[in-house]
């Protein structure tokens, strides 16, 4: 009987730390389930916290903020961004403070918790197109490696010795 309830602790304990957890949001922030997509196909979701994330086009720097524009990636249960998924649509991401441009430039990823204060338009190239803009409340930049976002669990089973 021993044995088995160990047992079933050591496995809680493993699936405890396999769960992901997001590196924006904490549990008590109420997110509304809505794209970057959503805000373009109707209006009316103005305030609401939602978290979205991509990959930077481009960083602009202002005296109170900075600016990055991002394209929309769907998102895994840690709120990192799928690689390899069709890109979506382009947001721009406002965040108080200076951003470094070297760090925060274009090709890294995102996650952002943040308020949606509607849409601006601006070019792509010679194309007018709105983007949904978004106030950042917490701002994650994910390592240029992706193979670094995947937590690691090693198990082991021995004496190890270190030289």
């Amino acid at each position: 009987m021993r044995i088995e309830h160990a047992i079933r602790l050591v496995t809680l304990a493993v699936l405890l730390t396999a769960c992901a957890s997001s590196p924006v949001v904490d549990d008590d922030i109420a997110i509304a389930p809505i794209g970057p997509a959503h805000v373009l196909a109707e209006s009316g979701h103005e305030g609401q916290m939602v978290v979205w994330g991509g990959r930077i086009v481009s960083v602009s720097n202002y005296a109170d903020f900075t600016e990055l524009e991002v394209v929309s990636l769907p998102l895994d249960r840690g709120d990192r961004p799928r690689l390899g998924t069709e890109p979506g649509v382009r947001f721009l991401l406002r965040q108080p403070g200076f951003l470094e441009p070297m760090q925060f430039g274009p090709g890294r990823h995102v996650t952002v918790l943040g308020q949606v204060q509607g849409l601006e338009e601006r070019s792509v190239g010679e194309y007018q197109y709105q983007h949904p803009v978004l106030d950042a409340h917490n701002l994650h930049l994910w390592p240029a490696d992706p193979a670094q976002w995947q937590r690691r669990t090693n198990f082991s089973i021995g004496i190890g010795i270190r030289l």
